[in-house]
C-alpha cells in the first residue's frame, strides 16, 4: 500500500510537497465512529487511509501533484530502452534562476509484504555530450541524477542500493556481480536489475507497479473499458449489480461485433448494448428494449460503464492497488461520486483494501460523515507561483465534526480562486 509520495521542482511545484496516506491520530465523533473503522486499514502498527481527495482552485496544481505520481509510476513500468522516457518528468519549476540545470525529485514510500520501502530518483537535463551512450547519434535528453531504494530491516530503514549518476553502490544486493553496468544515463537501476533477476526484490516492486496501479490522467477512463468488456464475458451478473448500485438498472448487457475485428482494449462504445425491461401500461406485458451505450446513454453512464469492470477487479485483487482519477466528479451527479468514494472506504466491498486518489471540485464530499479531515488535501498558489499542498488535518482549530464544505467555501481553508471584477480591469487598462 502507498504510505506517501513526495515531489520537488516539478512544473508548478517548487519546494518539497508530500501527499500522505498515513492516518493521523484524530478521532471522529461518536456518531461518525464507523468512518474511522471503515476508512482506515492497517499494516502492522501503521494505520493507512484508503482514499484521499485533493481540492483547490483551477491552475492551483492539483493535477500536477497526481501527474507527478502517475509519471513516476509510468517511468518505473517502462522497460529498458535506447531512448529516454523521462522527458515528461523533466519539467522543473520555471520561476527560478537556471531552472534547466536543476533536478526534479520524486519519492514513494510504500508497504510490500508487510515491510516498508522507500524508492525514488531525481531527473535532470543531460547537458554534457556522452557519445558512448548515443544511439544513431541521438543523445539522451534527460538523465537520472540519483536513485535509491531502502527497505525495512528490524524496524529500521536500510540501504538496498544507491546511485549517483552512473555510479551505483549495489553491494547490499544479493549477488551484486550478476548485474552489469548501466547501459545509459536515463536507465533506472531498478528496471536494469529487474531485467537480470526476474524473481528479485526490484522485479517484484516493478510487478506491483505494473499490476496494481492505474490512472485515467493521460489515457482517460475509456481506456478502462477493456476491464468492463472482460466482465461482460466473465462476470456479467456482478457487472450489472455494480451498475445497479448506481441506479443504472439493466437486465442484460451484450456486445454486437459482426466483423469480430475489434480489439477488446479499444472496443467502440457504440457496439455495446444494454437491455432494459419495462411494463406496457395498457396490457401489463413485460417487454425489453435495447439501448445503445454510445447513442442513447449519457456521458455519465458511459463513464461509469468504463469504470465498472476496473472497480470489480480492483476490489477483488489479491494485493491492494492504487487507482488515480483526475476530476472524479466530471459527468457524475454528486450522489454518484459519494457512492463511488464510499465503495473504496467500505471493507465489505473493497476486500483488497485498494486505495483511491482523486481530484475534485465537488464539495458535497467535504463532510465528516463521508471522509475524515486527514483524507482531504488542498492546493493553492503562493505569490511566487508555487503550488502549496496541505491537509485539512494540518489546520488548527477545525473541529472533526465541522461542516468542511461550508467552511471551505467561506474561505476558512484558503485554496479558493481569487476572482477580479472584469469591468474594473477594463477601466484600469483604459486609464
Amino acid at each position: 500500500m502507498i504510505l506517501e509520495f513526495s515531489v520537488k521542482n516539478f512544473r508548478s511545484i517548487n519546494e518539497m510537497q508530500t501527499l500522505s496516506f498515513r492516518a493521523t491520530g484524530l478521532k471522529s465523533t461518536d456518531e461518525n465512529e464507523l468512518i474511522d473503522e471503515n476508512n482506515i486499514t492497517s499494516e502492522g502498527n501503521i494505520k493507512i487511509l484508503k482514499t484521499l481527495g485533493i481540492y483547490g482552485a483551477n491552475a492551483s496544481g492539483k493535477s500536477n501533484i497526481i501527474k507527478a505520481l502517475d509519471l513516476f509510476l509510468m517511468a518505473i513500468k517502462q522497460d529498458v530502452g535506447n531512448e529516454s522516457g523521462l522527458w515528461s518528468l523533466n519539467e522543473p519549476f520555471l520561476f527560478q534562476d537556471n531552472f534547466i540545470e536543476t533536478e526534479s525529485f520524486f519519492q514513494l514510500v510504500f508497504i510490500y509484504n508487510s515491510k516498508k520501502y522507500r524508492y525514488g530518483f531525481t531527473v535532470k537535463k543531460n547537458t554534457t555530450a556522452q557519445k558512448e551512450f548515443s544511439i544513431n547519434k541521438k543523445e539522451s535528453q534527460e538523465m537520472i541524477g540519483s536513485e535509491w531504494l531502502f527497505g525495512e530491516v528490524d524496524k529500521n530503514m536500510a540501504e538496498i542500493f544507491t546511485r549517483e549518476g552512473m555510479k551505483v553502490d549495489k553491494s547490499k544486493l544479493p549477488n551484486p556481480n550478476m548485474f552489469p553496468e548501466l547501459p545509459s544515463p536515463h536507465t533506472l537501476f531498478l528496471t536494469h536489475v529487474s531485467a537480470f533477476d526476474a524473481q528479485g526484490l526490484c522485479s517484484q516492486i516493478r510487478k506491483i507497479m505494473f499490476e496494481f496501479t492505474i490512472s485515467n490522467l493521460f489515457i482517460g477512463v475509456d481506456s478502462f473499458r477493456r476491464f468492463s468488456m472482460l466482465a461482460i464475458f466473465n462476470n456479467k451478473d456482478k457487472l450489472l449489480n455494480l451498475l445497479g448500485a448506481f441506479n443504472l438498472n439493466y437486465h442484460n448487457v451484450f456486445i454486437f461485433d459482426e466483423d469480430k475485428k475489434n480489439d477488446i482494449s479499444t472496443f467502440p462504445i457504440d457496439k455495446i448494448y444494454f437491455e432494459k425491461r419495462y411494463t406496457n401500461p395498457q396490457t401489463g406485458e413485460i417487454k425489453a428494449k435495447r439501448l445503445n451505450l454510445g447513442d442513447t446513454e449519457s456521458d455519465g453512464t458511459q463513464k461509469l460503464f468504463d469504470l465498472a469492470g476496473m472497480l470489480l477487479i480492483t476490489f477483488e485483487m489479491e494485493h491492494p492497488g492504487l487507482v488515480i482519477i483526475d476530476e472524479i466528479d466530471s459527468n457524475f451527479h454528486p450522489f454518484l461520486v459519494i457512492k463511488l468514494v464510499g465503495m473504496f472506504n467500505d471493507p465489505k466491498i473493497n476486500k483488497s483494501n485498494s486505495q483511491l486518489l482523486f481530484t475534485s471540485h465537488d464539495t458535497n464530499l467535504l463532510q465528516p460523515d463521508i471522509m475524515r479531515r486527514d483524507q482531504f488535501y488542498f492546493t493553492e498558489k503562493t505569490e511566487h507561483n508555487e503550488t502549496k499542498l496541505f491537509s485539512l488535518a494540518d489546520l488548527k482549530g477545525i473541529r472533526n465534526d465541522a461542516d468542511f464544505a461550508k467552511q471551505y467555501l467561506a474561505g476558512f481553508y484558503g485554496a479558493l480562486p481569487i476572482l477580479a471584477d472584469y469591468s474594473i480591469l477594463i477601466e484600469n487598462n483604459n486609464d
